[in-house]
C-alpha cells in the first residue's frame, strides 16, 4: 500500500503547482461572476466537515477536532448571503490549512481553476524568500530594468511582508512547518494563484524593489503573464533550468560521496536502472572505494514510494529495526465515497487489506514497511550527512526521521518539510462538493512512524542551520552542501 501505487493516490511533486485544476477541456464556460446562494455553500461545508471527520486519518493529529469543528461553525456562521466560486474557496483554504496536514488540500472546480490559469495572474518574477525578505531570483517579465538580486519591498502598495503573511495562512502544511509554506510559494504560479485569489486580479502589478547592493528604491509597472507561459519563459531565459537531472545519482568529492534523490521513484530515462538495483550498486562502490563519508542530499524531494524511502535507511542500518509503528484508517467503508469518482471495485481493494484492530480503528496489512525490518547489504558504516529543506515532504520525511532517531546521520539545511512522526496520505480520494464543485482530496491512512522523543509539531531541525544567502544563489554557490563536506572531511 505504499503511496504511488494506490488506485486513487495522487502523487506529491512539489513540481506540481499547489493549485493546479485538473485538465479542463476548451468548451467548457466558467462565469466567474456567478454566486451560489448562501443555503448552497452551506450544503457544500457541511459536506466537507462530515467527509473530513469520517475519513481523514489524521485529521486531529496536530489541531483537536474540537478546534477545527469551532473554525467550521464559524465558517458556516458567515456564510449569509451568496458569494462567487472563488470567493468560497478562499473561506476554506485557511480551514483546510488548519489541519496542517501536507498532503490535504482544495482546489477549484475544472472550469474555474481552467479560467484562472487563463488569466495574467503571476507576477512575473521568481521570488526566493530568505532571512524574512523576498528576492527577485528570475526576472519572467519584459522589463529589462528587474534585475536578479533584487529586493522585493511591496506589490501595489503592499509591503511584501504583509502579502507573505496573508497567503502563508492559504497553505496547508504538515504541522504548519512555515519552511514547506515558503518553500511552495516560490512556484511562480502558487504565488500569482493565491495572489489573485486573496487580492483581486488587477491588470498590472507596481513592483517597489531596491536593487541588489543599492540603497535606492525603484518602482516598475509590469503586467501579469499567463500560468502556462511561466515554463517556456524560464527555459528561454534560464536554459540551465531546462536540463534534466537524473531523479538519482552518485557523485564523489574526494573522499566523500555525494548521493542525490531527488524523488523515491524509478527513472524513467531509457537504460537508467531502476531505484533498488541504482541504490544496490551506489552501495557497492562505497564499500569497493572504502569511502568515509557520505551525503545524502534530500532537498526538494517530495516523496514517492515508502519501500524505497526505507531501502535507503537499511542500507545504512546495523541491526533490524521498525520503521511504522502503525498504519490505520478510521474505517473499512466510508459514506464520502458518494462525492467521489471511487468504484465498488476500489472500495473492495481498500477493505481487502485492513483488519479491525482494539480501538476500533483498522490496521493496514500489507505494507512492505509493516513489521521488522532487516538491514541490508551492502551496508555504509562511514559517516553520513542528510541534507534537507521545506521540500523534503512524505516519504522523505519518513526515511530522515528513522535516520534521525536512531542518530544515523547529522543533518545540514532549513527544517524537514514533512513532521516528524509520520504523515496521512496512502489511499487517497479526491471529492467533488456538490454544489460549488470544489474538489478536495483527502488522505484516510495514518502514518505513525517507530520513532520518539522529539517536539510532536516540527519536522527535523537541522543540527547545522544553512540558509543560502541571495548571493550564493545569484553565484550559483551551495553553501548547505559545502558546510557538510567541510565538517565530514575535518572530522
Amino acid at each position: 500500500m505504499t503511496k504511488t501505487k494506490m488506485t486513487v493516490a495522487i502523487a506529491v511533486s512539489v513540481a506540481i503547482a499547489l493549485l493546479a485544476p485538473p485538465a479542463a477541456g476548451q468548451d467548457e464556460y466558467f462565469d466567474p461572476q456567478k454566486t451560489f446562494p448562501a443555503d448552497a455553500l452551506k450544503e457544500d461545508l457541511k459536506v466537507l466537515w462530515d467527509m473530513l471527520e469520517e475519513g481523514h486519518g489524521g485529521l486531529d493529529r496536530y489541531t483537536p477536532a474540537s478546534v477545527l469543528k469551532k473554525s467550521f461553525d464559524e465558517a458556516m456562521d458567515g456564510l449569509t448571503g451568496p458569494m462567487t466560486e472563488f470567493d468560497f474557496y478562499l473561506r476554506l483554504l485557511p480551514l483546510i490549512a488548519e489541519v496542517k496536514d501536507g498532503h490535504t488540500r482544495a482546489q477549484l472546480s475544472t472550469p474555474a481553476g481552467a479560467f484562472l490559469d487563463d488569466q495574467p495572474v503571476v507576477i512575473p518574477v521568481g521570488l526566493r524568500f530568505l532571512g524574512g525578505k523576498a528576492y527577485v531570483f528570475r526576472n519572467l517579465s519584459s522589463d529589462a530594468s528587474i534585475k536578479e538580486g533584487a529586493e522585493l519591498l511591496a506589490i501595489n502598495g503592499m509591503p511584501a511582508g504583509d502579502v507573505l503573511s496573508n497567503l502563508l495562512s492559504l497553505i496547508p502544511s504538515d504541522a504548519g512547518i512555515p519552511t514547506r509554506k515558503l518553500r511552495q510559494l516560490e512556484f511562480p504560479a502558487n504565488f500569482g494563484r493565491l495572489f489573485a485569489l486573496r487580492f483581486g486580479r488587477p491588470d498590472a502589478y507596481k513592483l517597489r524593489l531596491r536593487p541588489h547592493r543599492s540603497r535606492e528604491v525603484l518602482e516598475v509597472t509590469v503586467p501579469g503573464i499567463k500560468e502556462k507561459d511561466v515554463v517556456r519563459i524560464l527555459y528561454d531565459r534560464y536554459p540551465e533550468a531546462a536540463e534534466r537531472r537524473p531523479v538519482y545519482e552518485l557523485s564523489f568529492r574526494g573522499t566523500t560521496a555525494v548521493l542525490t534523490i531527488r524523488s523515491f521513484g524509478d527513472d524513467p530515462e531509457k537504460g537508467t536502472p531502476p531505484y533498488p538495483a541504482f541504490l544496490n550498486d551506489a552501495f557497492r562502490a562505497l564499500e569497493e572505494k572504502k569511502t568515509p563519508n557520505l551525503i545524502i542530499d534530500l532537498r526538494g524531494n517530495g516523496g514517492g514510494m515508502d519501500e524505497y524511502g526505507k531501502l535507503l535507511f537499511a542500507h545504512v542500518m546495523d541491526r533490524p529495526f521498525l520503521y511504522y509503528w502503525a498504519l490505520e484508517t478510521k474505517k473499512d467503508r466510508y459514506d464520502l465515497f458518494r462525492y467521489t469518482n471511487e468504484t465498488a471495485k476500489d472500495a473492495e481493494e481498500l477493505a481487502k487489506p485492513l483488519k479491525k484492530n482494539a480501538r476500533g480503528w483498522f490496521d493496514v496489512l500489507d505494507h512492505p514497511n509493516i513489521g521488522l525490518q532487516q538491514a541490508k547489504e551492502p551496508r555504509f558504516t562511514g559517516r553520513v550527512a542528510i541534507l534537507i529543506d521545506g521540500l523534503s515532504f512524505s516519504a522523505t520525511g519518513e526515511t530522515t526521521s528513522l535516520f534521525h532517531f536512531h542518530k544515523k546521520a547529522v543533518f545540514f539545511g532549513e527544517e524537514c518539510g514533512s513532521g516528524y512522526y509520520g504523515n496521512t496520505s496512502g489511499f487517497m480520494v479526491t471529492a467533488t462538493l456538490p454544489n460549488t464543485r470544489i474538489q478536495v482530496r483527502i488522505p484516510l491512512v495514518v502514518y505513525t512512524m517507530a520513532v520518539d522523543g522529539y517536539p510532536k509539531d516540527r519536522g527535523i531541525v537541522p543540527d547545522f542551520p544553512v540558509t543560502p544567502t541571495i548571493e550564493d544563489l545569484l553565484a550559483g554557490r551551495d553553501p548547505v552542501l559545502e558546510r557538510a563536506l567541510l565538517f565530514l572531511e575535518k572530522k
